[in-house]
């Protein structure tokens, strides 16, 4: 998370969208990241916390508070975010991007699983 967070204060889109979870990627309004990372300042990060879950793939909850100043003012975003780690990579799930998987099959993530038995549980 704090990896992610500091592509946000660099601008480092690329990187923003090459750890969001593949098949959600390409949703991504690459555009609108870039503009609000560059529009905004950013105040900091506080991570509450992580819970590591384990499972093949591994998954993980990191619970933070993001705080940044815009042309609107000053302004936090609580949030609890999923990862999932495929080929020792860590991927930000994004609640943002409806993963289009029934759940008979296959995981988006690329476990090569039903979706019902990995990611599906950690959608939040």
């Amino acid at each position: 998370m704090r990896s992610r967070y500091s592509a946000y204060v660099l601008g480092l889109v690329d990187y923003l969208l090459d750890t969001t979870l593949p098949v959600q990627k390409n949703s991504l309004d690459r555009a609108s990241i870039s503009q609000w990372s560059a529009q905004s300042t950013w105040l900091g990060l506080e991570v509450e916390g992580a819970q590591l879950l384990g499972g093949k793939p591994e998954h993980a909850f990191v619970t933070f508070t993001a705080r940044w100043h815009d042309g609107t003012g000053e302004h936090s975003h609580r949030e609890r975010s999923a990862f999932v780690q495929n080929n020792g990579r860590w991927y930000f799930i994004d609640p943002t991007v409806q993963l289009k998987a029934g759940r008979n099959d296959a995981c988006p993530c690329g476990s090569e699983q039903k979706f019902k038995k990995c990611c599906a549980a950690y959608m939040v």
